[in-house]
C-alpha cells in the first residue's frame, strides 16, 4: 500500500519474527496415587528463567505426583513393601551352628524366598534385629540435565522418630534393564561421571527434615532416537539401618512399621 502526501510516497512496514524454540523437557514416570504401571505423573518443562533449586521456574504440565515402584520390578512401592520386600532381617544368635541370618539369599529382608534348616537352642540364643536395607524406584527421561532435591517428612511416633535418626539413604542410577519394560537402550547416564557420580553421599532420613540436593546432573539422559523407555534410566534410593544401630532390637520389642514419605522432586537448574 503506498500513499503520497506533500508529494512523497508513504510506506506501511509489517516486522514479523517466526521463533521456534525447544525447551528442556524431563519426563518422570513409575507408578501413580491409585497404583497405576507404567505411568507418566511428571512432565517437567524448563521455562529457561533460571535458578539453582526446585521451584525456580519449571513448569510441571502434569498436576499429579509419581510415587516409587520397588527396585528391578514394576511392582509399586506403596502396594509392594510386604510381598516384594519382606520384613527386617533377624540374625540368631549363639546357637548350636554359630550367629544364623535369616535373610538366606542376601537381599537384605527376611522374606518367603528364604529358608534354612532347624537348628539347636542354647541357653545363650537369641533373637536380634539384624542390618535392613530397602529399595525403591523411578524412571526419568530428558533432553537436558536436571536435579533432584529431596525432603523426608517427620513421622508422628517415638520409635519412627528414633528410626529417622538412623536410617540413612543413597541414591544412584541404572542405565538400562528391563523390569516389566525394557528401559535405557537409548540413554546414557545423567552424568558423565558415571552411576554414582553427582549424588551427595549417604545421608540419614533426618537431615531431609528439610528440603535439600541430592543429585545434581551435567548432561541429558536422550542419547540416541527412541521411545521415552528408551531414553530413560532408572534412579534407585536404597533405604538401610546397620546392625550396630539396631542393638538391642530384639523379641521384646513386639512388631511396628516404620513409615516415612521421602519426597524427591526433579528439576531443571
Amino acid at each position: 500500500m503506498s500513499f503520497c502526501l506533500f508529494g512523497q510516497p508513504a510506506t506501511a512496514e509489517i516486522v514479523d519474527r517466526p521463533h521456534f524454540e525447544r525447551k528442556g523437557l524431563v519426563v518422570v514416570w513409575a507408578a501413580d496415587a491409585a497404583s497405576g504401571v507404567p505411568i507418566v505423573s511428571d512432565l517437567i518443562v524448563d521455562t529457561g528463567t533460571g535458578g539453582s533449586a526446585a521451584g525456580s521456574g519449571d513448569i510441571d504440565l502434569i498436576a499429579t505426583d509419581a510415587h516409587t515402584v520397588v527396585t528391578g520390578t514394576l511392582a509399586p512401592t506403596q502396594d509392594g513393601i510386604a510381598s516384594a520386600t519382606g520384613g527386617m532381617p533377624f540374625l540368631l544368635t549363639d546357637t548350636d551352628r554359630g550367629a544364623i541370618n535369616t535373610d538366606t539369599n542376601g537381599d537384605g529382608v527376611v522374606s518367603g524366598e528364604d529358608a534354612f534348616t532347624s537348628f539347636g537352642l542354647r541357653d545363650i540364643s537369641d533373637a536380634r534385629v539384624d542390618a535392613v536395607r530397602q529399595s525403591s524406584s523411578f524412571y526419568v527421561a530428558s533432553n537436558v540435565p536436571f536435579a533432584i532435591d529431596a525432603q523426608a517428612f517427620t513421622p508422628s511416633n517415638f520409635t519412627e522418630f528414633i528410626l529417622l535418626l538412623i536410617t540413612r539413604v543413597q541414591l544412584s542410577t541404572t542405565l538400562s534393564g528391563d523390569d516389566g519394560i525394557p528401559f535405557g537402550s537409548s540413554a546414557q547416564l545423567p552424568h558423565s561421571g558415571g552411576n554414582t557420580s553427582g549424588f551427595v553421599p549417604s545421608l540419614r532420613l533426618w537431615d531431609l527434615r528439610t528440603q535439600r540436593n541430592v543429585f545434581t546432573g551435567n548432561q541429558r539422559t536422550a542419547a540416541a532416537p527412541g521411545s521415552i523407555a528408551d531414553q530413560s534410566v532408572r534412579f534407585d534410593a536404597e533405604y538401610a539401618i546397620s546392625a550396630a544401630n539396631l542393638t538391642g532390637y530384639d523379641l521384646s520389642l513386639g512388631t511396628f512399621d516404620f513409615q516415612v514419605e521421602v519426597v524427591y522432586t526433579v528439576y531443571v537448574p
